[in-house]
């Protein structure tokens, strides 16, 4: 009952304006009624009534075609939203409330898909060095000379395959001893955005260090620290590791 009553009173709303203008006419018509009588009243309440009908008529088409509009608009919102992942299907009976009360629950619609939108869009980004960048990131490793490092991803996953190669790249243009990228799951498929460094158990090599400044230096997202894994193949090795993005 309480819905019925929430259904009729947003349908009310919605057509205020037509009532407004049918109660304006009707009060017209009733102050020319209650006039003295007269030659010209009759004349006058006529034209009035005709006045008043015109007024409310086209107030009642405009409004009509206004909420055509607004369905017609739900209509193409629910339909790109069932192109969107993990949309949740739309109710129709929530979309007629809506827009028998205000355009308010569409523009809220709007926004949940554009947030949605956005969503895909930074998940569709690749990671990636940009040129400057790898050519600064190159220039600053060189002159640390010669250091080994095995750069690895997860399997599957042509975006991370793809970021660890060039971060590999990179690597090898600085001259140090780098390989990969290879692809495995012994660190796990946990998502990252930022590289992860591994070491052997032990006391972490200075090459750990030096590429955790790096990449800070560049503002290269990495997960901070180094942990121990002994899969590594000694002490002074270090391990780059890509996951997939969040």
């Amino acid at each position: 009952m309480a819905a019925g009553l929430m259904w009729w009173l947003q349908a009310a709303l919605a057509w205020l304006p037509t009532i407004a203008v049918a109660v304006m006419a009707a009060l017209a018509l009733v102050a020319a009624l209650a006039q003295a009588p007269r030659a010209a009243k009759v004349p006058w309440v006529a034209t009035v009534f005709v006045c008043g009908v015109l007024a409310t008529a086209a107030a009642a088409w405009q409004q009509s075609r206004e909420l055509a509009q607004l369905r017609d608009l739900s209509t193409h919102l629910d339909a790109l939203a069932r192109l969107l992942p993990g949309a949740p299907p739309a109710n129709p009976e929530q979309t007629v409330d809506s827009l028998t009360s205000s355009v308010y629950s569409l523009n809220s619609r709007i926004g949940e898909l554009q947030n949605q939108i956005d969503a895909l869009r930074e998940k569709a980004k690749v990671r990636s060095i940009d040129s400057e960048t790898a050519a600064k990131l190159e220039d600053y490793l060189r002159q640390f000379g010669s250091r080994p490092v095995v750069v690895s991803c997860v399997p599957g996953d042509t975006e991370a395959f793809t970021y660890a190669n060039q971060i590999t790249n990179i690597l090898r243009a600085a001259g140090w001893d780098a390989h990969g990228p290879e692809t495995t799951s012994i660190f796990g498929d946990a998502p990252s955005m930022g590289i992860q460094l591994f070491v052997r158990s032990g006391v972490a090599p200075d090459t750990a260090k030096i590429l955790l400044d790096a990449f800070q230096r560049f503002d290269i997202p990495f997960k901070s620290g180094t942990a121990a894994n002994d899969a590594i193949p000694d002490n002074t090795t270090v391990e780059l590791f890509v996951s997939h993005k969040p």
